[in-house]
């Protein structure tokens, strides 16, 4: 798994909870491998919740002293270099907003297949190309330009919609339980046009008041 050199990003960018993203791990999950997990903030809160053993990766040097303390097994390197991960042995893969940073998330998933148990399941966060913010600016004022953060941040190297979503896991042999879009966020001039497509019951672009979608994909054996 490559991800871009993000080293130059500040120490905030590593560290969200990511409550919103407790949902969608299994309660009854034992075994867990969370792929860039930063400090190691969203393992604790699970390990908090259930009893599991809660393994993380995470390239970043700096968090490796905070991971080391808050889950049970850490490596400070990339998934394509870590040695001693077992094969069959995780119930639940988790990828908080890192798919979108690698040049190739389809192999990346599909390699991940093997350390999976029998029906275990890959839970993601990706942002949505298609928030309205960044809907708008590409398709009436032409612009496509990289940000620090966000969805346009500029380490981001692929970008998703809730459908490419849903058919990069169905592609590799997953079964969609569940898909939910996210950290809604309308800004205010969008709000009146959204108001009324409500009202008119029109859904076609409800998925572009989502910052991200979640999703939570079992193996499909």
């Amino acid at each position: 798994m490559e991800i871009l050199n993000i080293k130059d990003k500040d120490q905030s960018y590593y560290q969200h909870e990511r409550r919103e993203m407790m949902a969608f791990v299994p309660l009854d999950a034992k075994h867990i491998l969370e792929i860039g997990c930063g400090n190691g903030a969203f393992g604790k809160l699970i390990k908090e919740r259930q009893n599991c053993i809660y393994w993380g990766i995470e390239p970043e040097k700096k968090f490796a002293t905070i991971a080391q303390k808050n889950i049970d097994k850490f490596f400070n390197n990339t998934l394509d270099k870590c040695d001693g991960l077992p094969n069959n042995y995780f119930d639940c893969i988790i990828f908080n907003d890192v798919l979108e940073h690698l040049t190739d998330p389809f192999l990346t998933l599909e390699n991940c297949k093997s350390l999976l148990v029998k029906n275990g399941y890959i839970v993601s966060s990706i942002p949505n190309m298609r928030h309205i913010p960044y809907l708008y600016r590409l398709v009436y004022k032409g612009e496509f330009e990289y940000e620090d953060a966000g969805i346009m941040d500029n380490t981001h190297l692929r970008f998703f919609t809730s459908k490419s979503i849903i058919n990069l896991f169905s592609k590799l042999g997953f079964k969609i339980i569940k898909h939910e879009g996210i950290n809604r966020f309308v800004p205010k001039k969008f709000s009146i046009p959204f108001k009324i497509l409500s009202f008119l019951r029109i859904t076609k672009f409800e998925d572009t008041s989502f910052q991200q979608f979640a999703t939570q994909a079992q193996l499909n054996d």
